[in-house]
């Protein structure tokens, strides 16, 4: 079984900023890659880019990447460019490339957030208990063939919003559920970007079964969590003929929220 951590490894080459990795086909949903595992990817190269001269900049801030084509899982290059360093914060550019570019990813590194009793953000959703929440598997028989993703994140999805499953969605368009990395590793600032993507299409709480291909994954990370599992709530701002605007907000066990993503991806009806 893969662990985050090596499978998000870059491998340094002779050629300053150029980097190679294998990509894991364990951190796939179908045949394709999961897009926040992507993301990760490119923000731990941005990382390990600037490490020697700003060893404090480990927090992917902000992570903007836009999804050209789908890679497969196998060998990729990386390609770091560092646009700034600054002293609060580091600006890197990061093309994933595989017979092509792949995914290109903007990136803001910086220190982690130090929680402060001042701190304003919305509160932890009630969710069902997790031990009452059944685990995602990682197959299927609903057309997705099978979900690789689920044997690396313990995925628990809140009954109370999967009536979709029953052929009951609710039409509010939201998904909740814990997640947490398995076997018991714990999460960091780049495995948030993971998290921050792991639901189901909110869609699907829509009556649209369709898989949703993203197209444009904005994360912002505030800080590493606490150990345990997350909560996570994602939900639908607005689902067209094609395309679809989601947002997610994932906290830890303290209650801090710890990340939030806006993703526009397609819809395939």
């Amino acid at each position: 079984m893969a662990e985050f951590e090596k499978a998000t490894r870059p491998e340094p080459t002779d050629e300053p900023g150029r980097y190679t990795i294998l990509l894991d086909e364990q951190w796939t949903i179908g045949p394709k890659l999961h897009g926040g595992y992507l993301l990760a990817v490119a923000a731990r190269a941005a990382r390990t880019a600037v490490e020697e001269q700003r060893p404090d900049h480990t927090c992917p801030q902000a992570v903007t990447g836009t999804f050209l084509r789908a890679p497969e899982p196998g060998p990729a290059t990386l390609e770091v460019t560092v646009l700034r360093l600054g002293r609060g914060a580091s600006q890197v550019r990061v093309l994933l490339d595989q017979g092509g570019p792949s995914v290109e990813v903007a990136c803001v590194l910086g220190p982690p957030a130090v929680p402060s009793p001042d701190d304003l953000e919305p509160p932890a959703p009630e969710l069902t208990p997790r031990e009452q929440c059944p685990r995602s598997p990682s197959t299927t028989d609903d057309g997705r063939g099978s979900l690789p993703l689920m044997d690396v994140v313990d995925t628990r999805l809140d009954p109370a919003t999967t009536g979709f499953l029953r052929g009951e969605p609710s039409g509010e368009g939201r998904i909740s559920g814990w997640v947490s990395l398995d076997p018991d590793e714990p999460w960091s600032a780049e495995a948030l970007l993971v998290a921050l993507d792991v639901l189901p299409p909110a869609t699907f709480d829509m009556g649209l079964s369709g898989w949703s291909p993203t197209m444009s994954l904005s994360a912002h990370v505030v800080t590493a969590p606490v150990p345990g599992p997350l909560r996570v709530s994602q939900w639908v701002h607005h689902a067209g003929v094609d395309r679809m605007h989601e947002t997610c907000r994932v906290w830890d066990p303290a209650g801090r929220l710890v990340g939030h993503a806006h993703q526009l991806a397609a819809i395939r009806r």
